[in-house]
C-alpha cells in the first residue's frame, strides 16, 4: 500500500548549520565527550534563564523526575499523586522510585489535574504531588502549591511541555519544590534526549547530584572517590550539553513561532461543541508547545488530514486505559469523556503562513461536511 505524502509534520526538531559546527568544533576536536565544562555551562544558561538556583543535567526527562523522587526519600509504599491525562514518563518514574501512582482525575477546561478532587486523595501515604503542564499550561500550579503547603506534602513539576512558560511572571518548573524538563526531539529545544532537575533548595540540590553519580561526592578521580549513598550513572554529555547551549540562542524565535501557530490556529479553525481548542493564557506567559484540539470524531478527522498531507498526533490514552496501571474510570469521568478524542495539530517551528492556512482550510472544510 503506498503510504500518503506527508506535507506538514506534527513535530521536527529545528537543528541548522550553526548547531552542527558548534558540536563538531568544540566537543569531537575536543575530545571530551563525557559529561564536563559544557554541561555545566548548560546548566548555568538555564539557571539564568529560569531565574533558578540550582540546575542538575541528567538521561532524560523521565530520569528528571525519578531524582527528583529520590532526592525526596520516596520509597516503598509511599503514594504520590499523578493526573489521569500524562505521557507514561510520569507514572513511570513514580513506579521505578518503588512509589504507588496514585491516579486523579483532570479539568475539562485545560485537561490539567483537578484540584479539588486531588484533595480527596491525600492521606497519611501521600508524599508528594506531581503537577503535569501539558502543552505548556500551569493556571493550577499556585492552587496546588497552596494544597502542598497545607498537607505539608511536596510538589513535583513535571515540566516537560513547559520549558520557558510562564505562570504570574515565575517559569513553570521553578514555582514546587522541584521542577523536571525534557529535551526529547519534540520540545522547544532539543539535545535528542535528556532533561534536567531545578530547584531552590541547596540541600536537595546536593542529594540530586550525588544520586545522578553514583552515590560520590566530591571530585571524582577513582581511588579516593567518597561513596556516600546508592547511585547511578545519570549523567548528561557535553555532546548534548554543547548542542543545548547552541539551542538556547535561539529561545525567544522558538516561544515567538510556537505562540504565533497557536494564535493563527484560535483565529482561524472553525469551533462548536463538536470541535474545539484548548486555550492557553498566551498574554501572561504560556507558551504553547502544541495546539491542542478535541474533536467528536477525532480518529475520522485524523485519517481525513493524513490522507491529505497532514501529520497529527494522537493524545495519549488516559494512565487507567493502559495494561500496567489498569483500573476502572470511577471517579476518573473527565478521562473518560476525553479518551480517543483528543489530538495535537502540526506545531512544528518551520511552518510559514501559507502552511497553516492550508491545515486550517482542511480541519474546517472536515468541520463544515462532519460535525455542524
Amino acid at each position: 500500500m503506498k503510504k500518503n505524502k506527508i506535507d506538514f509534520n506534527f513535530v521536527s526538531p529545528k537543528l541548522d548549520r550553526r548547531d552542527i559546527n558548534f558540536l563538531l568544533n568544540n566537543i569531537l576536536k575536543q575530545e571530551i565527550p563525557n559529561e564536563g565544562k559544557y554541561t555545566r555551562e548548560f546548566e548555568k544558561k538555564i539557571a539564568k534563564l529560569l531565574k533558578i538556583k540550582y540546575v542538575v543535567a541528567t538521561t532524560s526527562g523521565t530520569i528528571a523526575i525519578y531524582l527528583a523522587l529520590k532526592s525526596l526519600n520516596i520509597k516503598n509504599g509511599d503514594e504520590i499523586i499523578v493526573p489521569n491525562i500524562t505521557f507514561a514518563a510520569t507514572v513511570n518514574a513514580v513506579s521505578l522510585a518503588g512509589a504507588k501512582p496514585i491516579l486523579v482525575d483532570i479539568n475539562k477546561n485545560d485537561l490539567l489535574i483537578d484540584t479539588e478532587k486531588l484533595k480527596r486523595k491525600i492521606n497519611k501515604k501521600t508524599k508528594a504531588i506531581i503537577t503535569v503542564h501539558v502543552s505548556g499550561r500551569g493556571s493550577n500550579i499556585l492552587d496546588l502549591k497552596r494544597v502542598a503547603k497545607k498537607y505539608k506534602i511536596k510538589l513535583i513539576e513535571d515540566a516537560a511541555e513547559a520549558f520557558i512558560s510562564k505562570k504570574q511572571k515565575k517559569y513553570l518548573g521553578t514555582i514546587g519544590d522541584l521542577g523536571c524538563f525534557s529535551f526529547s526531539p519534540p520540545k522547544i529545544i532539543t539535545t535528542g534526549q535528556g532533561g534536567v532537575v531545578v530547584t531552590n533548595n541547596l540541600s536537595l540540590y546536593k542529594k540530586l547530584l550525588q544520586l545522578k553519580n553514583q552515590g560520590r561526592v566530591g571530585s571524582s578521580n577513582g581511588g579516593q572517590d567518597r561513596y556516600e549513598s546508592i547511585g547511578y550513572n545519570f549523567k548528561y554529555t557535553n555532546l548534548q550539553s554543547a548542542l543545548g547551549v547552541s539551542q538556547l540562542k535561539s529561545i525567544q524565535y522558538r516561544k515567538k513561532k510556537l505562540t504565533d501557530n497557536y494564535l493563527f490556529y484560535k483565529r482561524n479553525l472553525i469551533q462548536n461543541k463538536k470541535i474545539k481548542l484548548f486555550e492557553f493564557d498566551t498574554k501572561n506567559g504560556e507558551v504553547p508547545l502544541w495546539t491542542d484540539l478535541y474533536c467528536s470524531k477525532r480518529d475520522e478527522l485524523h485519517k481525513y488530514l493524513l490522507k491529505n498531507g497532514v501529520e497529527t498526533r494522537l493524545f495519549w490514552h488516559p494512565i487507567n486505559y493502559c495494561k500496567p496501571y489498569k483500573q476502572s474510570f470511577d471517579n476518573l469521568e473527565v478521562s473518560k469523556m476525553f479518551n480517543e478524542k483528543l489530538l495535537w495539530l502540526p506545531s512544528t517551528l518551520d511552518l510559514n503562513k501559507n502552511d497553516l492556512k492550508k491545515i486550517c482550510l482542511l480541519v474546517n472544510n472536515f468541520t463544515k461536511k462532519y460535525l455542524q
